[in-house]
């Protein structure tokens, strides 16, 4: 189950978000290859605008509960021995930190649009 949890879930989600982006910006390119800029949010559209932003919570979400559990399960709460960082979790740290970052992308980024700071 810890495979599953730590590896197949978060790595699907990712795979399933690159592979939005990829699709968008190869229709993006073909319907006006001159006009063509890269992207940082694909809007979903349809369903009257309500999953407008849902690949942002995708990603903050996911990394939030991939990070908890990277830095939370996956270690045992037990982060230092003998006063140093835990060298058999090093790992886990790692991949924590590269979520967080994850996460503080997917907050910055969807913050000023669902405040309505920033116009589309």
């Amino acid at each position: 189950m810890g495979s599953f949890m730590e590896h197949v879930l978060p790595g699907t989600l990712f795979l399933a978000v690159s592979l939005w982006h990829i699709c968008n910006a190869v229709v993006r390119f073909v319907m006006n290859p001159k006009g063509f800029q890269v992207r940082v949010l694909n809007p979903v559209s349809g369903f009257d605008g309500r999953l407008r932003y849902l690949e942002l919570y995708v990603v903050a979400i996911g990394a939030f509960i991939d990070m908890c559990i990277e830095f939370l399960y996956s270690t045992h709460l037990k982060f230092f021995v003998n006063g140093v960082l835990n060298p058999s979790h090093t790992n886990d740290f790692e991949h924590s930190g590269m979520l967080l970052m994850f996460f503080i992308f997917g907050v910055v980024a969807l913050f000023p649009q669902q405040t309505g700071l920033v116009q589309n």
